[in-house]
């Protein structure tokens, strides 16, 4: 059974990403988040600052794979923890997706690979949840298809 840790803020779309995670019986699944929120019995839930170095090292022993999910304007900060709490632990891969799209801090993404590179830290830095889906081989969510006769939601506000 594989081990996946999952770091950060819980907005809606990342719990719908847990939400598919869970499903996955060849996965035990554990969040660690700042605050709580409503997750599947059959998820861990660990509620801690994401920079509590001593907490995540503690968090990432025997995991395989940690997703961190870091807003942009916290990525250099974060990624220093990270890598700290990485190393300390025995070098689960790592996969840290920005959960904005904030473009314009170019030196904070720099920072941050800088900082993961010189730790040996292995990692994929990615954009979005659809990239940690895609990585992690998640099948996307059906959407609802509208036929020629129906009205989309969207449609609606035609006028």
């Amino acid at each position: 059974m594989k081990r996946l840790l999952l770091v950060g803020a819980i907005d809606s779309a990342s719990q719908t990403l847990i939400h598919q995670l869970s499903q996955d019986h060849q996965l035990a699944l554990t969040v660690y988040t700042a605050s709580a929120v409503d997750l599947p019995a059959t998820v861990t839930a660990l509620t801690e600052e994401t920079l509590d170095e001593g907490g995540l090292s503690a968090a990432m022993l025997d995991q395989d794979l940690v997703v961190a999910l870091v807003p942009t304007i916290h990525l250099a900060q974060t990624a220093l923890t990270l890598a700290t709490a990485v190393r300390a632990t025995g070098n689960p891969q790592l996969i840290i997706s920005k959960t904005d799209d904030i473009d314009d801090l170019p030196l904070a993404e720099r920072q941050a690979r800088q900082t993961l590179m010189g730790a040996g830290v292995a990692f994929d830095l990615v954009e979005g949840l659809g990239s940690v889906s895609g990585l992690l081989g998640i099948q996307p969510t059906s959407a609802p298809v509208f036929g020629p006769d129906e009205v989309g939601p969207l449609e609606r506000f035609a006028g």
